[in-house]
């Protein structure tokens, strides 16, 4: 609920009031064609009297936030502009401590091209991996008025939660979405948008069988917080262990500490080296842990792969220049930016008779009566890009 506001002056008051209203309509709060409030229910909700809510709700409707019928009441209505119908938005999340280049550097790089090519502008936010952030960058988005955003949703405890809440916000300020580097979120979680991921559990798989190959018995992994890539590429892991009956203790698989990009896997490494039973090899969650735990290998003169064989996820430009070069999964990232892009224009042309979701692998459209055509092919709900394992000198082995 809106809080009321303390006694100030006129002017002021009536800026506050309407800030508080632009905040209702740009969190979703009260959805694009929903009927604001009655006007005393406003001024009994905020403290404020009517000539002052009066005000603020026509500086929104000079905005292009709100329309007013006479005798029907004040309605949503976002107005874009021309330009504003060309700009699409795409949320990240990136440590501001972080220089490398990163999997989110690929994937922007092809929502970039793609968007250019349609005749779209790319407005980046990072919700640094924090959910009241990735809130206060949807208000600038719609704000901004961008009519799509491709959305990475936070890497948080309450994952489930906070993208719910991020894409119902977007959805309902009538912006069309498509989560990337996400598989479909269900489970009593449905987010009703399209989705494009990797096939992460299927690249994982085959990076710890080539371990096994090589001979290694004892392989630890090194995850994060607990989101839908993460998820499927823990299954892939842990199904080729059990396939081959290998175990997996749990002080062999470990959650990397902190939100410092730039150190995660350092201490772990240190943790599983001081084991009287150290693993052979570690599956690291992505490329950077693993170039930190390279890194820290060679800080403590710990030879890979000798001593012990490093993967990482991503196959990121430096994973080929580091030394010894690391043995990773290539994950199309610029492809699913890209892709992305197309999804969301396609979102954007459909007709309103399509309807997609993310949350089962059915496509439903509207019934077409006998004197109107079938409708169109509905967009994708959920694609996965195939990966491919990328064989260099940190676990071992290099292709002939």
């Amino acid at each position: 609920m809106t809080r009321a506001l303390k006694k100030q002056p006129n002017g002021s008051r009536h800026l506050h009031a309407t800030d508080l209203l632009r905040r209702k309509l740009l969190t979703g709060e009260v959805a694009e064609g929903e009927q604001l409030m009655p006007e005393l229910e406003l001024c009994r909700e905020i403290n404020l009297s009517r000539t002052t809510v009066r005000k603020a709700i026509a500086d929104l409707v000079d905005e292009g936030l709100l329309v007013r019928y006479q005798g029907r009441g004040t309605f949503v209505n976002i107005r874009r502009t021309p330009a504003q119908k060309r700009l699409l938005g795409c949320m990240i999340h990136r440590s501001g401590t972080e220089t490398r280049p990163s999997a989110y550097s690929l994937l922007t790089q092809g929502a970039e091209k793609a968007a250019a090519e349609l005749g779209y502008q790319l407005v980046l936010a990072n919700s640094q991996d924090d959910a009241h952030k990735a809130m206060e960058e949807v208000i600038r988005l719609n704000e901004l008025k961008t009519v799509g955003t491709l959305v990475v949703p936070p890497q948080t405890h309450t994952y489930q939660k906070t993208a719910r809440e991020v894409v119902s916000a977007l959805q309902r300020a009538g912006q069309k979405i498509v989560l990337v580097d996400t598989p479909p979120i269900g489970n009593g979680h449905a987010i009703e948008a399209p989705c494009i991921s990797s096939q992460n559990r299927e690249a994982a798989y085959e990076l710890t069988r080539h371990l096994i190959r090589l001979g290694h018995r004892r392989i630890a992994f090194l995850t994060s917080v607990r989101i839908g890539t993460v998820i499927e590429r823990e299954e892939g892991f842990r199904q080729a262990m059990k396939e081959h009956d290998l175990p997996v203790p749990p002080e062999y698989f470990l959650e990397v500490a902190g939100t410092d990009i730039a150190r995660q896997g350092r201490q772990e490494l240190d943790v599983f080296l001081a084991m009287r039973e150290p693993p052979q090899a570690i599956v690291c969650l992505h490329d950077l842990i693993a170039l930190n735990v390279l890194k820290r290998c060679a800080e403590r003169g710990c030879r890979v792969p000798d001593d012990i064989a490093v993967a990482g996820f991503d196959d990121l430009p430096q994973s080929a220049v580091c030394h010894p070069t690391l043995t990773t999964v290539h994950q199309p990232l610029f492809e699913m930016g890209y892709r992305a892009v197309q999804m969301l224009e396609a979102q954007l042309n459909a007709p309103a008779s399509v309807v997609t979701t993310a949350s089962s692998n059915e496509i439903t459209t509207t019934t077409a009566t006998a004197t109107e055509p079938p409708p169109p092919p509905a967009i994708a709900i959920a694609e996965r890009l195939p990966c491919r394992l990328v064989i260099r000198e940190s676990c071992g082995a290099m292709r002939p």
